[in-house]
């Protein structure tokens, strides 16, 4: 496993196939005529001051795409740092990435957490409330890597 770690590239391959899977899940959503018809608060066709009705009323509007694009845009960045670095990583870098993703790994089961909360109080919106938890996942996951990156080349 520290083997795989110690390539900057394995990362960046990592990030790339992670992000392309969730902006082309973003992209469809946007785009696909039908999706509006399975979104539930925007169906009451009340405009209350709820959370969900507003978060229901982007994603009816197709605005996840830019979600989609701000974080492909970061992790591009990221690949471009990781790409652009000289040499392997050492034990120093591999145990700082260690860091990252656990932390990325405990924001998610919070999220998950949270999910559940969610689904089992309300069990209406579903949809609305899975995309939030992939946007809450995915902003994790590219911002630790993020930062892991700028925190190793700074060392």
């Amino acid at each position: 496993m520290k083997n795989i770690l110690k390539r900057p590239l394995t990362n960046g391959i990592c990030i790339g196939v992670f992000s392309i899977f969730y902006t082309l899940l973003f992209f469809i959503t946007s785009n696909y005529m039908d999706f509006n018809s399975i979104l539930y608060y925007t169906k009451l066709g009340e405009h209350t001051d709820s959370f969900w009705f507003f978060w229901s009323d982007f994603l009816a509007k197709g605005h996840q795409k830019y979600i989609a694009i701000t974080l492909v845009v970061v992790t591009l960045l990221v690949i471009i740092l990781l790409v652009t670095s000289r040499s392997s990583y050492d034990e120093y870098h591999i145990f700082k990435l260690m860091n990252c993703l656990a932390v990325a790994v405990v924001l998610t089961l919070a999220a998950i957490a949270l999910f559940c909360v969610a689904v089992l109080s309300e069990p209406i919106g579903i949809v609305e409330k899975f995309m939030l938890f992939i946007v809450i996942h995915w902003v994790t996951v590219v911002l630790a890597d993020l930062i892991y990156v700028v925190l190793c080349r700074r060392n």
